[in-house]
């Protein structure tokens, strides 16, 4: 059997499938250049700065393609121009690549609208629709029920048209919850004649009202005002509970805010007075300085 014939016949396939292997090779290799534009390349602009629709010509003129990400705000650039983009500029990429640029964008910035003396409810839908969100909602003591009363974030009270930083936390909402039944804010009425601060604790519901002289005194209604209250003036109270005034002619309280006074510009004097001593002792310390000094220079000459 000759085995040199097939042996001859195998290398000949065998190279013949070598080359044919390479020629697929450099025919798939070309392909791909050609697809993807080997040795083709763009130098990425410098768009920093530039408006965003002057940014999308000039990526377009050149070939490439863009990726435009709104979420945040620089106050240092004008709304809409380009804060940062990459790949940066002077790098160079093939046609057709995107690049993602960042606006300066408005929508990224929350302000709060005017929603103090609002409803609850519409609130809630004016914040949603202002992207706001809200963390907690706290109920107190007030006649405005459901009214929002003031607006915190961060533990602090925010006004109306307050820029939130990119991706705040959620606003805390102050709201009145009324008072029960009986429960009402009490009136000051300090200051008052008797007649006067009546008239203004019944108003407000206030029926039960007990009042103490401190002496004997004439023509009780045109003579005494009210010095001291309790409970003390804007307290919640049950309009069933006694409200406790103490009186005081008019005339006695003028004195004594008199003798208050007195003795107010008495002690300013004295401190005055105090304050001048103690210059003219400073004065005086300078003075025997400069003369010991004088003293010594003297010595010191002879």
């Amino acid at each position: 059997m000759n085995y040199s014939k097939y042996f001859v016949i195998f290398i000949i396939n065998f190279l013949s499938s070598i080359f044919i292997l390479y020629k697929i090779t450099q025919l798939a290799l070309k392909w791909v250049d050609v697809y993807t534009k080997h040795g083709s390349y763009v130098v990425v602009p410098n768009l920093r700065g530039f408006p965003l629709s002057k940014s999308i010509s000039i990526l377009k003129k050149i070939g490439l393609k863009y990726d435009i990400d709104t979420s945040h705000y620089d106050p240092n650039f004008k709304i809409n121009q380009i804060i940062s983009f990459s790949p940066e500029a002077g790098d160079h990429v093939k046609e057709g690549r995107h690049i993602y640029i960042q606006v300066n964008s408005k929508s990224s910035q929350s302000v709060l609208p005017n929603i103090i003396n609002k409803d609850k409810q519409m609130v809630i839908k004016l914040l949603h629709a202002n992207h706001i969100s809200v963390k907690e909602i706290r109920y107190i003591n007030n006649m405005k029920k459901n009214i929002v009363l003031k607006v915190l974030y961060g533990k602090k009270s925010i006004p109306f048209g307050y820029r939130f930083p990119p991706n705040p936390d959620g606003i805390t909402l102050i709201i009145g919850k009324g008072y029960e039944k009986n429960n009402f804010e009490v009136p000051n009425v300090i200051g008052m004649s008797l007649y006067s601060a009546i008239y203004t604790l019944k108003s407000q519901l206030f029926h039960v009202i007990n009042f103490y002289y401190d002496h004997a005194i004439q023509n009780h209604e045109k003579n005494v005002i009210v010095y001291r209250q309790k409970p003390d003036p804007g307290t919640i109270y049950d309009k069933n509970k006694s409200i406790e005034l103490w009186l005081s002619s008019k005339n006695l309280l003028d004195h004594l805010i008199k003798i208050e006074e007195q003795d107010s510009k008495n002690k300013t004097e004295k401190i005055k007075i105090e304050e001048q001593d103690s210059k003219n002792k400073t004065e005086k310390i300078k003075i025997e300085e400069q003369d010991s000094k004088n003293k010594t220079d003297n010595i010191e000459s002879n």
